[in-house]
């Protein structure tokens, strides 16, 4: 029998830490692919079964809120399901909690995309033949967030092999380490990440090379980011980052 929600437990280990001892943004955003991969899996729609019908999952945009982010040695619990919601995106729920706390909570919205010619294929929840949930939902919205050429270039980055995903592309995460590595050392020091957002526009693979690009700081102190394809100049990712005194 399949499960709708899914749970699984992670240790804030030594490969999802910051120097800071603590859970950090990039080993939470592999915590969620992880557990988005397994549940799939379970569902019936992992990567194999995928593949089989000339499929793959392309993660389009992501959006996450967190309060507190575990130190090194706890655990965390997180729990997920796919929205009841029909149309070219399928969005996926993520909540995570330490001792029985909320610490983080957001959406991710997947495309079901052609493996071969790469193109976008409509796919509902409802294909997968899981309960609704009742309409469980968040509510979170995971926003278009559009390319700007009036943002300052920080630091490039060559894709190299160890960036790709089992789809061939580099990998979600990769672009968080990037943003975040391409941050002036002022800009994270004393501060915690507490918001985070992303779209990813299009495919790079080895011998690209992607610069990361910044613009100021908003309304509610997050600041927006790109990933500019040098090749070609288009905007691979565009990003919202948030952070509070630590």
């Amino acid at each position: 029998m399949t499960s709708s929600i899914w749970t699984r437990s992670y240790a804030v280990d030594t490969m999802a830490v910051t120097p800071e001892k603590r859970l950090g943004l990039v080993g939470l955003l592999r915590i969620l692919q992880d557990i988005a991969w397994i549940h799939g899996a379970h569902l019936g729609y992992g990567f194999e079964a995928m593949m089989a019908r000339g499929q793959i999952w392309v993660l389009a945009r992501q959006k996450l809120v967190a309060t507190a982010w575990p130190a090194w040695g706890e655990t965390i619990d997180v729990r997920t399901w796919v929205r009841p919601r029909a149309g070219m995106f399928v969005d996926r729920d993520y909540e995570v909690s330490h001792a029985g706390q909320p610490v983080a909570r957001g959406t991710a919205s997947w495309v079901v995309v052609d493996a071969v010619r790469r193109r976008p294929m409509k796919f509902s929840p409802a294909d997968m033949g899981i309960d609704d949930n009742g309409g469980l939902s968040l509510g979170i919205t995971p926003e278009r967030l559009p390319a700007d050429d009036g943002l300052t270039p920080l630091m490039g980055f060559d894709v190299r092999y160890s960036d790709l995903d089992v789809n061939g592309h580099v990998n979600n995460t990769r672009y968080a380490e990037w943003l975040l590595d391409a941050l002036p050392p002022g800009d994270r020091r004393g501060r915690v990440v507490d918001r985070y957002e992303a779209n990813f526009l299009a495919e790079t693979g080895v011998g690209d090379r992607v610069t990361i690009e910044a613009g100021a700081a908003d309304a509610d102190g997050s600041n927006h980011f790109q990933g500019r394809r040098q090749a070609d100049g288009k905007v691979v990712f565009t990003a919202r980052l948030g952070a509070s005194a630590a």
